[in-house]
C-alpha cells in the first residue's frame, strides 16, 4: 500500500513556512546512513572475494610465492571494461565500438589524472560512486512511492543479488541506473526539466535511455493534462501555452542520442553506424533467444558448460518476467499511478532480449541470452517488488540464504575468467 507522510495542519492566520535547506536535505542525509551499511558491506564483501579467490584459485597450494597486486587488479578486468578502458585511453577508433556509449568512458578519463592516471582504477571509482548514489535515489523513490521499510529491502536485494558484482567492476551499469532513476524521480514529482537533463545523460550512458522519453511522455500526460486544459481558458496566450511548454523537456532525452549519433557521422562518416552495430550484434525478434535457449536446454549433453550457462540466465529470464507481471497483478501490485515504473522496466527487459546470440566460430548460437544475467540489473522496478514480497519473513530470509553464496559464486567465476558476460 502506497503510504505517504502526514501533512502538518496550518493555522488560517499562519503563513506556511518556506522548506529551508536543512527540511530539503534531511531526507535525503536519511537515505545515506540507511543504505551506506549496505554499500560498505558489499564492497568489503568483494574486496576479500578477490583476495582471497584471486590467491587461492592463482598460486600453487602452499607456494611462497606471492601474486602481484597487478594480477589481483587485473582479475577483474573482465569482458567489456577493456572496451570502455580503450575508450577512455584512445576515443572510437573501430566502428564495433560504438555500441558503448561515451559518458562512461568520458567520466573515466575525467577521473583518472586523480588515480594516477589509472583507467581501470578510474573505472572502479566511477562505478562504485555512482552506484552510492544509485542506492540513495532508490531508497528516496521508494521510501516515498511506497514505505521506509520496502525502501530498506528494495536497495538491499539490489545490492546483494548474485551479480551486482557488475556495479562493483567499470561497467556503465551503475552510471545508467543512477541516471535512470533520478529521471525516474523527477518526473514522479513534475520536475520537467531535471528529468528531461538526466533522462539524457542516461541516454548518453546506454542506449536504453531513449525509454526515458516514454516515461517522461505518460508521467507528463497523466499529471499535467488538468493544468493544460484549465489554461486554456486563459485570456493570454502565454498562459495558455506555459503548462504545454515543459513538455519540451522530454525532447532533451532525444537530444542525447542525437548528439551521440551525430558524433558518430563525424567520425566514421556513417549516420546509420550505431543501427550498423547492432545488427551485427545478433538483432533478433525478442523471441528468439528464449526458443534458442531452450534448444539448448534439451538438446545439448545436461553436462555441458551450454546447458548450465543457458539454465542460469534462462531462469533469470523467467524470475523477472514474473516479478514485472506481479507488477500489474497479484497481491503487491502497484498503484495504477505507478504502472509507469513497470512500464520501463518491461522495455529494458524486452530490449535486452533483442540480441540474443553470440556466434561461435562456426556460426553455432553459443549464447542465446547474452548478457541477461547483467542487462537485467537496470530494470529497478522488479526489485521493488522483491522489497514488497520481502515483508514474510519466509521469503527475506530464503533471499538471504540464497542470493549471499550466489553472488560469492559468481565473483570467483568472474575474476578467475570462468564468467561469460
Amino acid at each position: 500500500m502506497q503510504t505517504q507522510e502526514p501533512a502538518l495542519e496550518t493555522p488560517d492566520n499562519v503563513e506556511p513556512v518556506a522548506p529551508t535547506w536543512h527540511t530539503l536535505l534531511l531526507p535525503w542525509w536519511r537515505a545515506v546512513v540507511a543504505v551506506l551499511p549496505v554499500f560498505l558491506f558489499t564492497r568489503l564483501l568483494f574486496v576479500l572475494l578477490g583476495y582471497f579467490g584471486g590467491v587461492l584459485f592463482t598460486a600453487a597450494n602452499f607456494s611462497p610465492t606471492p601474486v602481484s597486486y597487478h594480477n589481483l587488479l587485473a582479475g577483474w578486468n573482465q569482458g567489456d571494461e577493456a572496451n570502455y578502458i580503450a575508450l577512455a585511453t584512445d576515443g572510437y577508433t573501430k566502428a564495433q565500438q560504438v555500441l558503448f556509449f561515451p559518458l562512461f568512458p568520458t567520466l573515466m578519463r575525467l577521473f583518472a589524472p586523480l588515480l594516477r592516471h589509472s583507467m581501470l582504477a578510474s573505472g572502479f571509482f566511477l562505478a562504485n560512486s555512482a552506484f552510492l548514489g544509485a542506492l540513495i535515489v532508490a531508497y528516496r523513490l521508494v521510501e516515498t512511492e511506497f514505505d521506509r521499510d520496502t525502501a530498506k529491502r528494495t536497495v538491499l536485494y539490489l545490492a546483494i543479488f548474485p551479480t551486482a558484482f557488475f556495479f562493483f567492476v567499470a561497467y556503465s551499469e551503475s552510471l545508467f541506473l543512477l541516471l535512470a532513476l533520478l529521471s525516474v524521480y523527477a518526473v514522479r514529482r513534475g520536475a520537467w526539466w531535471l528529468a528531461g537533463l538526466f533522462g539524457a545523460l542516461a541516454t548518453l550512458t546506454r542506449f536504453e535511455g531513449v525509454f526515458l522519453f516514454v516515461v517522461f511522455g505518460y508521467e507528463f500526460v497523466r499529471q499535467m493534462t488538468p493544468s493544460i486544459r484549465q489554461a486554456w481558458g486563459e485570456k493570454s496566450l502565454l498562459k495558455r501555452f506555459v503548462p504545454a511548454s515543459y513538455g519540451l523537456a522530454g525532447l532533451l532525452i532525444l537530444l542525447g542520442l542525437f548528439v551521440y549519433v551525430s558524433a558518430l557521422n563525424s567520425l566514421f562518416h556513417d549516420p546509420f553506424a550505431l543501427f550498423h552495430a547492432q545488427q551485427g550484434a545478433g538483432l533478433a525478434a525478442p523471441w528468439v533467444g528464449p526458443l534458442r535457449a531452450v534448444n539448448t536446454l534439451f538438446r545439448q549433453p545436461h553436462t555441458s558448460f551450454s546447458v548450465a550457462h543457458t539454465l542460469l540466465d534462462f531462469t533469470a529470464l523467467a524470475l523477472f518476467i514474473m516479478l514485472l507481471v506481479l507488477c500489474f497483478f497479484g497481491p503487491e501490485r502497484f498503484a495504477r499511478s505507478q504502472w509507469v515504473l513497470a512500464l520501463f522496466g518491461t522495455l529494458l527487459l524486452f530490449y535486452a532480449l533483442l540480441f540474443p546470440a553470440s556466434p561461435m566460430a562456426h556460426g553455432g548460437a553459443y549464447d542465446p541470452l547474452a548478457s541477461m544475467q547483467r542487462l537485467k540489473l537496470s530494470i529497478f522496478p522488479a526489485f521493488i517488488l522483491l522489497g514488497r514480497l520481502g515483508r514474510r519473513a519466509w521469503f527475506h530470509q530464503g533471499y538471504l540464504l540464497l542470493a549471499l553464496p550466489m553472488l560469492a559464486f559468481f565473483v570467483l567465476q568472474f575474476i578467475t575468467g570462468h564468467w561469460t558476460v
